[in-house]
């Protein structure tokens, strides 16, 4: 373990935990940016389904957050050609009944469920320890990825934010959601809201996957998967990210961060 004033480190079977040294009852998952597939080429089965696409960057807005807001983080550094640590395992789960999308599973060499297992049960502990001390109604978890095909419902400018809810069934507690869309919509960013209601086949792109629904099921607490468009990701100097990242940060300051 490393620590500083503000965070614990660990880095264990390839995850890398952030936790926050005042307790925060807000945690941030990044599954889809981790190590490049060909560091790991021949070493271990590559998924058989599934995208194996990389959500370049999406760990950069992460990190500008944990700077300037106190909140935990779990980031899966395995290649999602290996482990897609957004997907069920040993059986893969259809969330999307309408449209029939294909279903895999998070791996297909065993040797690689340990990873898989630590990145889950890092999140898990962290949400158990947050829910007992501050109440489920006011623990967070945010499941952040990045997106680049707009889908057909989006504006002729394109949509910023998707915020994936499985139709709001991962938020018990409140209107945590609506209140993150109209906080960013206010600062001129283009979001995508679900309803309780499916609005198109569509909408499954971005409905949340496993680990949305999952921890919220589980724990009994608010979860959120956030699309990031791919202009505020991309490589070197980005203003526009940055000034993203600041105004999520400063969201969870003022909406989610509760003294015990």
């Amino acid at each position: 373990m490393i620590e500083n004033e503000r965070y614990s480190l660990t880095m264990e079977e390839w995850s890398v935990v952030f936790e926050a040294r005042k307790p925060s009852p807000v945690t941030i998952s990044c599954p889809h940016d981790g190590l490049l597939f060909p560091e790991f080429s021949g070493l271990f089965e590559a998924r058989k389904t599934g995208w194996w696409g990389r959500d370049l960057r999406v760990w950069r807005r992460i990190k500008d957050i944990l700077l300037l807001t106190d909140v935990n983080s779990v980031r899966g550094l395995m290649p999602r050609a290996l482990i897609d640590y957004n997907r069920a395992w040993p059986k893969g789960i259809n969330y999307y009944p309408r449209t029939q999308k294909e279903v895999h599973t998070a791996l297909d060499d065993a040797k690689l469920l340990n990873a898989y297992e630590y990145y889950h049960s890092s999140i898990d502990r962290i949400l158990k320890e947050s829910t007992t001390r501050f109440g489920r109604e006011h623990v967070l978890l945010l499941d952040v990825h990045g997106f680049e095909k707009q889908p057909s419902y989006a504006p002729a400018s394109g949509l910023d934010l998707i915020l994936g809810t499985g139709n709001r069934a991962s938020v018990p507690h409140g209107n945590i959601d609506e209140k993150l869309a109209h906080y960013m919509t206010e600062r001129g960013y283009n979001v995508f809201l679900p309803e309780d209601m499916s609005i198109g086949p569509e909408e499954d792109w971005y409905s949340a996957d496993f680990t949305t629904r999952h921890h919220s099921e589980k724990r009994g607490i608010n979860v959120i998967q956030i699309e990031i468009a791919s202009r505020f990701r991309i490589r070197g100097e980005n203003q526009a990210g940055q000034k993203l990242s600041i105004a999520l940060a400063n969201f969870i300051k003022s909406n989610c961060l509760v003294e015990t």
